[in-house]
């Protein structure tokens, strides 16, 4: 049996400081109009997951900021592959492959359990 290292907090933390990341660098990168739209959305939507896994009301299941964490992660991901082979900037493919291969990191390594549990 393994332990995940990080816990909900820290988890949550890291998300709320990386998350304008990519909002923001879409576009000082110049990215597409369309993947800097969806990227911005994404970024909100992970921001939002994070907000709501920490508010004290929680009112996200951790099984549901779980799942939600899983789903934008390989999104992000695959939206980076796409892009590369749609022949977008190699920068796009990069920072997006990066960026969701560094959140899907952080989801596998985190301990989704109550406080204090």
């Amino acid at each position: 049996m393994t332990t995940r290292p990080i816990e909900l907090s820290v988890h949550n933390a890291l998300v709320l400081a990386t998350a304008p990341l990519l909002m923001i660098v879409p576009y000082l990168l110049t990215f597409s109009p369309g993947i800097g739209f969806l990227t911005f959305f994404l970024g909100a939507s992970l921001m939002g997951v994070s907000l709501a896994g920490s508010s004290p009301a929680r009112p996200l299941s951790l099984t549901a900021q779980s799942g939600f964490d899983w789903a934008l992660g390989i999104a992000i991901f695959a939206i980076g592959i796409l892009s590369g082979l749609s022949g977008q900037d190699p920068m796009t493919t990069i920072f997006l492959v990066g960026f969701g291969a560094a959140h899907l990191a952080l989801t596998v390594s985190t301990r989704y359990s109550a406080r204090g549990a």
